[in-house]
């Protein structure tokens, strides 16, 4: 894509996607190491000069990077780092149908954890929203769907899905 990242808004929160940008030209592979320093990104992607788009599979990953790289120097230059909108932010969230009314959210988190890091349980009744700071995590936890909790089967989908 082009270079559209100078006017997109800075979001409240923060989110998986970053914008970058560097005050002068510098070895992409500098910059490559630098977030491989933070987790494991989904995607780098330079976006005109001296700008860069980054997106981690992990929140937490996301918030070390600008928490750590903003006035960092790297190869010569001074790094800015920031959240950016992220239009993906439903892939880290699932929604739990089918859930029996007697299950509480500790329950629900102690089965999730299972398969990652938990970030948030939210709802009650029959429909619940787990979030996990790993993308993969929850794409790992929708083979729960099917576990009996309480005597009902739970029925897991992505958020985007149970938006569609």
């Amino acid at each position: 894509g082009g270079g559209g990242l100078a006017g997109q808004q800075q979001p409240s929160q923060p989110s998986r996607t970053l914008s970058i940008t560097v005050s002068s030209p510098i070895d992409e592979a500098v910059l490559v190491a630098a977030l491989n320093t933070f987790g494991t990104p989904r995607s780098i992607s330079p976006c005109g000069k001296g700008a860069y788009s980054a997106s981690y599979f992990d929140l937490r990953s996301s918030v070390a990077a600008v928490q750590r790289l903003n006035g960092l120097p790297l190869g010569g230059a001074r790094v800015h780092a920031r959240f950016l909108e992220d239009l993906t932010w439903k892939q880290g969230v699932l929604t739990v149908h089918g859930v029996a009314p007697s299950v509480h959210n500790v329950e629900l988190l102690t089965l999730f954890r299972n398969c990652g890091n938990v970030m948030d349980v939210r709802g009650g009744g029959g429909l619940r929203v787990v979030s996990f700071y790993d993308v993969r995590h929850a794409y790992a936890a929708l083979a729960l769907s099917g576990t009996e909790l309480h005597g009902s089967a739970i029925h897991v989908l992505t958020a985007a899905l149970a938006a569609a």
